[in-house]
């Protein structure tokens, strides 16, 4: 994991965002963008060294996407609700944004896949915001089917979304992972366990 870390720089674009094929600014794309500043976040905290520069420019990228409505073209509205959500996450663990943010956002949690109420929902948690989790929270149990002892969370999404790499595994542990991070076990239930 370290020599992955060291070779970040070598796929980030002038402008801070990640590239698949190559570190221009034309192929940064958000989503790898704040999905990567989420894996930096798991490995900082696994004990890994980030590159503090490689990072602060992936933070600034996202707090600009953030900020201005700009996307490929390809991302629809829920897909870019997604990805500012995983944006969110990934810098509310470093306190970069507020409530006065996720408030900005919250009215677009409706248009939000798993995957995005997932992030948002950690990026309350991560910043206290109990009311905002809560609500995202009960959107996301409203996606959840028991049976049989188990637990998972459907839904129908466009095959757009596959762009974003949208699984129904990465949504469910997308989920998990929120709702263990929620911490009261009183509106989770067993759920996490199933």
């Amino acid at each position: 994991p370290q020599s992955v870390l060291d070779a970040a720089a070598g796929h980030q674009a002038p402008g801070g965002g990640m590239g698949y094929f190559k570190p221009s600014d034309d192929y940064a794309d958000p989503y790898l963008s704040a999905y990567t500043a989420l894996a930096f976040n798991w490995l900082s905290a696994a004990g890994y060294q980030v590159p503090s520069e490689v990072e602060a420019k992936l933070h600034g990228y996202l707090l600009d996407l953030l900020r201005h409505d700009t996307a490929p073209d390809f991302y629809d509205r829920g897909m870019l609700s997604d990805v500012r959500a995983t944006a969110l996450a990934a810098l509310a663990q470093h306190q970069k944004v507020t409530k006065d943010d996720l408030l900005r956002f919250a009215p677009h949690m409706k248009r939000m896949s798993l995957m995005g109420k997932a992030q948002f929902l950690a990026a309350a948690n991560a910043l206290g915001e109990t009311d905002i989790a809560r609500q995202t929270l009960d959107a996301i149990l409203a996606s959840g089917v028991e049976s049989g002892g188990k637990f998972s969370f459907n839904e129908s999404i466009d095959d757009g979304y596959k762009r974003i790499l949208a699984t129904p595994l990465r949504d469910n542990c997308a989920v998990l992972s929120s709702l263990l991070s929620y911490g009261d076990t009183e509106l989770t239930g067993d759920k996490p366990m199933k």
